[in-house]
């Protein structure tokens, strides 16, 4: 079972966003940063528009842009942009009920599940985009600049 990567890939989108903050930019350069098809990204910038955390310009100087300041957006904005209900989900099969394991499981579970699930949420409101975006300016061994003047093939 694989998890999602959601979080994570927007997650990247909106730091490039945040690096960059003085220009749009295309799908296609989100995807270039993230070695992926621009599908993927215009996928996953729709959620985050209607989250009011990106905006979107049509046209020639058209592209992407953070829609609040990178300081304002925290991991857990973006967890409820992609509107994940739950970080530990049970198989869509309920468990065989005249099992003991399998009549209580789901309850025992949940209840154990539900602290660690609202610690997990807890820290990502305290890691903003800025947080990250400052710390890969740090450690980053390649200009900026390449994010913006990537050759797309044109």
């Amino acid at each position: 079972m694989n998890g999602s990567s959601r979080l994570v890939v927007a997650t990247h989108v909106l730091t490039v966003l945040a690096v960059v903050r003085d220009e749009r930019l295309s799908s296609e350069k989100l995807a270039w940063s993230l070695n992926t098809n621009p599908v993927v990204v215009r996928r996953l910038l729709g959620s985050l528009r209607d989250a009011n955390l990106v905006t979107t310009k049509r046209g020639p100087n058209g592209g992407f842009a953070l829609a609040r300041n990178p300081d304002d957006v925290t991991l857990y904005d973006i967890y409820e942009a992609l509107e994940v209900e739950s970080i530990f989900t049970f198989h869509p099969t309920d468990p065989n009920e005249a099992c003991p394991v399998g009549e209580n499981i789901q309850a025992v579970l949940t209840e154990t599940l539900q602290p660690a699930e609202a610690a997990l949420k807890d820290e990502l409101k305290t890691i903003t985009i800025a947080d990250l975006s400052q710390q890969i300016l740090e450690q980053a061994s390649t200009p900026i600049e390449s994010v913006e003047s990537a050759d797309l093939g044109d």
